[in-house]
């Protein structure tokens, strides 16, 4: 019996050809979109979960408010973590881990490159985390100060084939590093990654870098680590949660209370840092959640497009199959035996289009890959997953098959055989419904995909208050460094191809401080926070700032060095000042508490990611040894010969530290990352979508056309144009695209409006855009069906009536 259905599906598959490709083709490319997105969700949820306790590990981060502003933070004092493991029994043990504020020099011999992956750690961190020993010993490998463990990435690039046990690094060259170990690379699926990890001993024991990283009173509420926990078991975090609120009061409750500071300290698991975590100062940019959950239903629905296609066109060629049926059942065949028949045809098909599925897949994966920025892989030893494969396979045989299984078997032999059965009202508005479907879900990607385009474009474009391009920014790494910076920029002041530079404790986009400010003589409650950062002489004109009032620091004007502060607007409005010129500010939480004078308001600047809202601003003058970022604006004209210049200058006065830079508008341009991708995956897919969706109605299409082969040939033979015939066959699928659009819109209009809530400063969605998809949706419907019209419409009404 089971040979049988297989012949008969066989003889059927190739007995019609064009069908047969249609269906295989649409159900290959859902099914490989299918396999692509599930590849991307199962890597995002897997992040972290290499570690053998990951199930027991948390990160404590922080939440609360400071001079009114709410704060969420990834970071955490120094001297919690010794002081939470030594309080609360629940904690196995509490890691620290400091990240350089911008980056290391490390050097060997001759080699030497700037490091972003240096980290410091205690020595319990591989206590914690499971990152497999190379070499070394993971109990004492940073017990000791001054010790450094490598990753094997790390070892090839500065040793080789040298065995790097025992020597020596030399970190910004100030600090010699012993090696105690080599380290598996970091997995790229952990929410933090580095290249060289060392001892959190040596800042304790060097504190003119940091202080007293054990004392309260310094480092009670210098946030500058990330603090993880071992518990006990997963179900100790509630009982270690109940207890962070008594632990904050008893170390630092006065200190709160001075300062008009609220904090809650909470746990976040390690699993779902990558998807559930968006804080200031992470370690890394993290995913989200609700991206996992669209792609998830992308790929659901990419792939009910697909089963459309089969079910509409197995049921549109249902009268081809009819004769078949009533045979069959004339010659015993019972109702049963038919459905497996034709269940057993639709899992050939989906059978076939796996496994050119499973080709595709592989010919889509490098761009895929290079669109996502991952490394993703079909693994066919996990057979969970290969499994699961197999499985949505036989759920989409059995879901596409099941409707036009039990329809041909429904068939009554007496009216197929005499000739008299009508197509039933009820399959040909499924099949529109169907059509509507599809159509809806393709119009509703292409106006998120537009809407999407629209609001990176916005990005892109939108004045951000200062000038970005062609300004060069670099990082110095030390004191030694500052103290050389002003011999650096009068000596680059010289050449013509530079127009100005100046220097700050930050750039646009990068990491800023925070602190509690208010009016000079104001009470506590009139607090509020801002973020704060140092300057140097013409940061304002080098940066085209714009001043809204009074003036920038002044070299003749010794005091504006030592008492002299600019403000945003946005500052201004929130102490209350119209005239904010020569008016105090002062810093309760700094030691000094005396006012400092505002000389000057710049116009409100996006400092942040356009998620953000402008927030307070005040900067101070700056030092040279505290102007970490030098900016240089350069002439767009020859921009290779003035990085040349650039790097020459950098030669002569730093001749032991390699010349690296970058462009403030690409760093800032960074910030958007995860939203380019988003629109690079959205409508790639959202392409597939229409691509799967076109066929099915290039296929319904070439059907209609031929069951009215017979009406084309009286309409032609009266006279009909072929543009009329083109017409008449084509506007019953342009309705359907119509109403498809007025469905679809809708929704897609809900969904995006949510996406871009999340924006501080977003696009209004415009009615054009609307328009635009609508075009293009009923453009692609009209070029998809005008072949089989024209063709139909072309046909010689001879041949069309011959059989009459």
């Amino acid at each position: 019996m089971l040979s049988n259905y297989l012949k008969i599906a066989l003889r059927n598959l190739f007995k019609s050809k064009g069908y047969s490709f249609i269906i295989i083709s649409s159900l290959a490319l859902g099914l490989a979109c299918f396999i692509l997105i599930q590849l991307y969700v199962q890597d995002e949820r897997r992040y972290d979960r290499f570690h053998e306790k990951a199930d027991q590990i948390y990160r404590l981060v922080e939440e609360g408010s400071v001079g009114g502003n709410r704060i969420r933070t990834a970071f955490t004092p120094a001297p919690w973590a010794p002081a939470l493991a030594e309080d609360i029994p629940e904690i196995v043990h509490a890691v620290r881990i400091k990240t350089p504020n911008s980056r290391w020099l490390i050097s060997y011999e001759e080699v030497n490159y700037w490091e972003k992956g240096f980290f410091f750690a205690d020595a319990s961190f591989f206590e914690v985390f499971d990152f497999p020993f190379v070499q070394g010993n993971p109990a004492t490998a940073l017990t000791e100060p001054n010790t450094v463990v490598l990753t094997e990435a790390a070892v090839e690039k500065y040793f080789g084939d040298e065995d790097p046990m025992g020597k020596m690094l030399m970190g910004d060259n100030l600090l010699e590093l012993r090696v105690t170990g080599v380290i598996r690379n970091v997995p790229r699926n952990a929410h933090f990654h580095f290249d060289f990890l060392a001892s959190f001993v040596t800042l304790e024991t060097n504190q003119t870098w940091y202080g007293d990283l054990s004392s309260f009173q310094q480092q009670g509420l210098n946030h500058i680590v990330y603090t993880y926990l071992l518990l006990q078991d997963a179900e100790s975090a509630s009982a270690v949660e109940a207890k962070l609120p008594g632990f904050i009061e008893r170390y630092l409750g006065e200190e709160l209370e001075r300062r008009s500071i609220e904090l809650r300290p909470f746990l976040q698991p390690l699993t779902a840092i990558h998807l559930h975590s968006d804080l200031e100062a992470e370690m890394e940019a993290n995913s989200d959640i609700r991206y996992v959950y669209l792609f998830s239903a992308l790929a659901a629905l990419i792939l009910l497009i697909a089963c459309i296609n089969f079910i509409n066109l197995a049921t549109a060629r249902s009268a081809k199959r009819a004769r078949e049926v009533g045979m069959r059942k004339v010659v015993g065949a019972n109702r049963r035996q038919l459905i497996q028949q034709f269940i057993g045809e639709s899992m050939l098909f989906v059978g076939i289009a796996l496994v050119a599925a499973v080709g595709l897949v592989h010919l889509m994966l490098s761009p895929f890959n290079t669109l996502t920025g991952k490394n993703l892989m079909v693994d066919y030893g996990d057979i969970p997953s290969m499994l699961g494969l197999i499985g949505i396979a036989l759920l989409v045989g059995l879901l596409a098959g099941s409707y036009p299984a039990f329809f041909l078997a429904s068939f009554q032999p007496a009216d197929v055989l005499k000739g008299t059965m009508k197509a039933r009202s009820t399959n040909v508005l499924l099949r529109k419904g169907l059509v509507i479907t599809q159509f809806a879900v393709s119009v509703a990607m292409i106006v998120g995909t537009l809407i999407l385009f629209h609001q990176l474009e916005y990005m892109r474009n939108k004045k951000l208050g200062f000038d970005k391009e062609h300004v060069v920014t670099m990082r110095l790494a030390n004191q030694w460094m500052g103290n050389r910076y002003e011999s650096y920029r009068q000596a680059l002041l010289q050449n013509p191809h530079i127009l100005r530079a100046t220097g700050a404790s930050m750039v646009p986009g990068g990491l800023i401080d925070f602190d509690v400010i208010r009016a000079a003589g104001a009470s506590e409650e009139e607090n509020l926070t801002a973020l704060t950062f140092r300057a140097g002489h013409d940061f304002v004109e080098t940066l085209g700032l714009e001043l809204a009032a009074g003036r920038d620091f002044d070299r003749a004007r010794a005091t504006d060095s030592t008492e002299a502060v600019l403000i945003n607007e946005t500052a201004a409005r929130a102490l209350g000042w119209d005239d904010p010129v020569g008016k105090e500010i002062e810093f309760p939480g700094s030691r000094r508490m005396r006012g400092w004078t505002v000389i000057g308001v710049v116009r409100d600047f996006h400092i942040k990611s356009l998620h953000q809202r402008i927030e307070p601003l005040v900067f101070a003058f700056g030092r040279p040894e505290n102007l970490w970022f030098p900016s240089i604006k350069i002439r767009g004209e020859d921009v290779s010969a003035a990085l040349a210049f650039l790097q020459t200058t950098w030669d002569e006065i730093y001749p032991d530290y390699p010349f690296e830079y970058s462009f403030l508008d690409t760093d800032f341009d960074r910030l958007y990352t995860a939203e380019q991708r988003l629109e690079g995956i959205f409508g790639a897919f959202a392409l597939f979508s229409i691509v799967i969706a076109c066929l099915g109605l290039f296929g319904l299409a070439s059907f209609m056309a031929e069951q009215r082969t017979k009406e084309i040939g009286v309409r032609k033979a009266l006279g009909a144009s072929v543009g009329g015939i083109v017409l008449l066959l084509s506007k019953d699928f342009v309705k359907l695209v119509a109403v498809a659009f007025v469905l679809g819109a809708p929704l897609a209009y809900l969904g995006m409006n949510r996406w871009l809530d999340d924006f501080a400063y977003r696009v209004e969605i415009s009615w054009g855009i609307f328009l635009l998809a609508g075009a293009l949706s009923l453009a692609i419907a009209f070029l998809t069906i005008s072949y089989q019209s024209i063709r139909a419409a072309l046909a010689d009404p001879v041949e069309s009536l011959r059989y009459e």
